[in-house]
């Protein structure tokens, strides 16, 4: 290949549009442009490594995608940054997919069965700073009782099955980073639910009114995952009892053939009824 080959221009393998250098992506055997790429699953990762027919696979499944989003009724909403937006029947959810987007239509994200949902775990990622005084000499020191400071981000984790184009999602909830500030004891997870090992919140009260919000965003995923699994159909009502009734007893004597009138005996002859 001459230098020049490199800046010439390349058909896309899925459009067959006109692209420059910059202006699309490697396949395994061709090329594909930018907005190509973007009609795929937001989380794919390996087309790099996918041919072109894979790639035109993964185009109509995507196709089909959009359609049964534009049917999807959203019972609830769950995030704050990227979104959990679930589906459900009678109470149970049923489907979900997760976006960053307010407008999501336009990014197509992958629905999802809950049945696919094989684990979904909470990953509250913290990183805590002591902070330090001046003593006056130039020195820094800990305060007395010291005083830390830590960031949180909160993220879900989800293993699935039954997708051929991804098995993995990870996505934060919070739109930032939660600061808090605390004083007397090392600040802990609220997965360790240990807030009473002595460190005091100093911070900004709204602050800590996010943190709050986003520990029970976390725990209203993890009872929607469980809500969906406890799916078994309800018990059948147990059928009424069947009470047999004595077969009537003769109206008249089979000996003497006088009106029976109730008894073992017949009050004519004496015979047994």
């Amino acid at each position: 290949m001459g230098l020049f080959d490199v800046f010439k221009k390349k058909d896309c393998e899925i459009c067959g549009k006109e692209v420059g250098m910059f202006g699309y992506k490697k396949l395994e055997d061709g090329e594909i442009c930018k907005d190509c790429v973007n009609k795929l699953s937001p989380w794919f990762e390996e087309r790099r490594h996918s041919t072109v027919a894979q790639i035109q696979e993964q185009l109509a499944y995507r196709a089909e995608n959009e359609k049964k989003l534009a049917d999807f009724r959203v019972a609830k909403v769950i995030g704050d940054y990227y979104k959990m937006y679930v589906e459900e029947v009678n109470g149970i959810p049923t489907r979900f997919f997760v976006s960053c987007d307010d407008d999501y239509m336009s990014e197509n994200p992958d629905i999802i069965a809950f049945s696919d949902l094989m684990s979904c775990s909470i990953d509250e990622d913290s990183h805590e700073t002591e902070l330090k005084r001046d003593d006056g000499n130039g020195n820094k020191v800990s305060y007395n009782p010291p005083r830390y400071e830590t960031d949180y981000n909160f993220y879900v984790e989800m293993q699935i099955a039954n997708n051929p184009y991804f098995d993995h999602i990870r996505f934060r909830i919070n739109d930032s980073t939660v600061t808090l500030e605390t004083r007397g004891g090392s600040s802990v997870s609220f997965l360790g639910m240990n807030f009473n090992s002595g460190a005091v919140n100093v911070g900004s009260p709204r602050e800590q009114q996010r943190y709050e919000a986003y520990t029970a965003m976390c725990r209203e995923i993890e009872e929607t995952v469980q809500r969906s699994r406890n799916t078994t159909p309800q018990e059948a009502p147990a059928a009424e009892p069947v009470v047999e009734q004595a077969p009537a007893g003769p109206k008249v004597c089979p000996n003497c053939g006088a009106p029976a009138e109730g008894g073992k005996f017949c009050q004519s002859c004496g015979s047994q009824l």
